[in-house]
């Protein structure tokens, strides 16, 4: 039996007066953690408004745990958790005063809304300053905080929106750690980011968006293998001839250190192309090593073509 869907979305379009922000958007989200990429203007804050109910699109439809949106009206937020990357707090109020407020709030009675503020601070690390105004929080408090109020109603999807955006390295960590964890419980999470790096760290799939539409919805490790690949070739013989024959076969290539060339050779070419058209120069391959390829050479790849 095939595994149901934690978020489904099929054809999801969706206008702001005449510019077209989503233009069928399609793709799944089968459980885990899930990066949602893109560069700016791309469409993924108006894909998350609308997946939130704060936004109608204008056509298309989406599912969650297999029930449709369009039935599930407002309740919909009863399944999500949102982590905001700038709202989402309140000075004044004490860290459980504000988690127990918003348990009320997701329909939660008041005796377990409170209940569960204090499991859920324990939970995300912020147990021993429950009590503390908000305003008092550091940086990396207040995020986790943040993560707190998303998690206190138990959504069965986190949406992330740059959570580890302007933080230090320990809060950074901090908060990909507390990502890790909750997808070791169980949890689902949609983490939209401009740092492909933390996508890296802890997401085994993406959903790449330009313009709208959507370049990529695969694990990262496939991505990595269609994309170009990235090698160091040590070539003995006279070196510009050799780049030159690279240019001519249209592949990228620039000189390294002494005898070193770093090229990097498109998903239909491999090493059979490359000796190959080493053989016709004066000169040979003495070492060819493999690079590994990153997230973010994968995705720079993708969207310079979809440009």
């Amino acid at each position: 039996m095939n595994k149901q869907a934690v978020l489904s979305v099929k054809d999801l379009c969706a206008d702001y007066g005449k510019v077209q922000a989503l233009r069928g958007v399609t793709f799944e989200v089968m459980g885990g953690a899930v990066g949602l990429l893109g560069p700016n203007g791309a469409g993924k804050s108006t894909l998350i408004k609308v997946l939130l109910n704060l936004m109608p699109p204008s056509s298309g439809s989406f599912r969650f745990m297999g029930e449709d949106s369009r039935l599930l009206g407002e309740g919909i937020r009863d399944r999500i958790g949102y982590v905001p990357e700038r709202e989402g707090l309140r000075a004044g109020i004490s860290g459980i005063g504000w988690v127990s407020f918003l348990g009320e709030m997701s329909g939660l009675p008041r005796r377990r809304a409170i209940e569960r503020a204090h499991e859920i601070l324990n939970y995300v690390g912020l147990g021993e300053s429950r009590y503390r105004d908000t305003q008092t929080y550091s940086t990396g408090m207040q995020q986790r905080l943040k993560f707190a109020v998303a998690l206190v109603h138990d959504p069965d999807i986190v949406f992330l929106d740059e959570p580890t955006a302007g933080m230090d390295p320990a809060g950074r960590e901090e908060v990909l750690e507390l990502c890790r964890d909750l997808v070791g419980a169980g949890k689902t999470i949609l983490f939209s980011t401009h740092i492909l790096k933390d996508v890296e760290a802890i997401c085994s799939t993406v959903v790449i968006l330009n313009r709208g539409q959507v370049l990529a919805s695969e694990p990262i490790e496939n991505l990595k293998v269609a994309e170009e690949r990235h090698f160091i070739v040590q070539w003995q013989g006279e070196r510009e001839s050799f780049l030159a024959a690279c240019a001519g076969a249209g592949w990228k290539a620039r000189p390294g250190h002494e005898s070193l060339v770093h090229l990097v050779l498109p998903p239909d070419a491999g090493a059979r192309e490359l000796f190959s058209m080493a053989a016709a120069l004066d000169g040979s391959i003495h070492r060819l090593v493999r690079e590994e390829s990153s997230l973010e050479d994968a995705y720079l790849s993708m969207i310079a073509r979809g440009n």
